[in-house]
């Protein structure tokens, strides 16, 4: 079978070789990717439906881990033969793909937006959740969603000291940091942790460099979107209007709102 729109991209990633596969399956998707590192592969789409959902005042997006055991080469038996619900580490795993890249789509967006991480195979050495975090940023960059990316996503371990880019499973578990940064061109935009007590020099070394190869990472997933990304759509502006903005400064001023907002004292905050 000849698929006219597939196309492989690889680069080097923490001393591994980080490879792509677009267009071979999951047509009907606005955007997919078949992420490879090591013997992990992960599948990622992203789908948009074409109308916006009425009566909402926030984005719908909704982010899908799904881990099944046939990735680590187990088939579920004995009295229970189906797979159970999302596991804490999948939940976890949704939330951390959510919390960088919602903020990167129009606010005024109301079209729903599902970006499903569906594991095909795990190898230990190269853990299925920073794929999974990879995946999502670029099959939404290559689709036609508004998206105001790309970002990327970096693991930062510590084991006797040293630092390790994008770590092992043994190496996150029992290492002595669990760092993930996700950063766009211009900023970190994620960051969240986990360690032993370490000096807090090495804390924000570890930080600045997951930042300098997320850069690296950002500057592969655009050279792919100009390869093949499509032209993002244009969609139903759901901003709230104007006039209303204009009412609520009348009942509080943006001066007090600032107050209100980062003030520590809960009785100013109350008045």
């Amino acid at each position: 079978m000849k698929f006219t729109d597939y196309r492989t991209f690889k680069t080097a990633l923490g001393g591994k070789l980080l490879e792509l596969e677009i267009g071979k399956v999951c047509e009907m998707a606005n955007g997919q990717v078949m992420v490879k590192y090591g013997d992990t592969v992960v599948n990622v789409t992203a789908v948009m439906s074409k109308e916006p959902r009425p009566d909402i005042d926030f984005f719908p997006l909704s982010v899908e881990h799904q881990e099944k055991m046939y990735a680590v080469g187990k088939i579920p038996g004995g009295f229970n033969k189906r797979e159970g619900k999302a596991s804490e580490n999948a939940i976890l795993t949704s939330r951390v793909i959510d919390r960088p890249m919602r903020p990167l789509f129009p606010k005024d967006y109301r079209n729903d937006v599902t970006l499903n991480n569906m594991v095909m195979s795990v190898d230990t050495e190269c853990r299925p959740e920073l794929l999974a975090m990879l995946g999502s940023a670029i099959a939404t960059s290559i689709s036609d969603i508004p998206f105001d990316g790309p970002c990327a996503t970096t693991q930062i371990g510590m084991i006797n000291g040293e630092f390790v880019v994008n770590p092992s499973q043994t190496q996150w578990s029992e290492g002595d940091l669990q760092l993930t940064v996700a950063s766009t061109k211009q900023k970190v935009i994620m960051i969240e942790a986990g360690a032993n007590e370490i000096p807090e020099d090495k804390m924000i070394e570890a930080i600045y460099m997951a930042h300098d190869i997320n850069q690296t990472v950002i500057a592969f997933i655009d050279k792919i979107v100009e390869e093949v990304g499509k032209e993002k759509h244009s969609y139903v502006s759901c901003s709230v209007p104007a006039e209303m903005f204009e009412a609520m400064k009348q009942v509080v001023s943006p001066e007090e709102m600032e107050t209100a907002v980062f003030t520590d004292d809960k009785q100013t905050r109350d008045w």
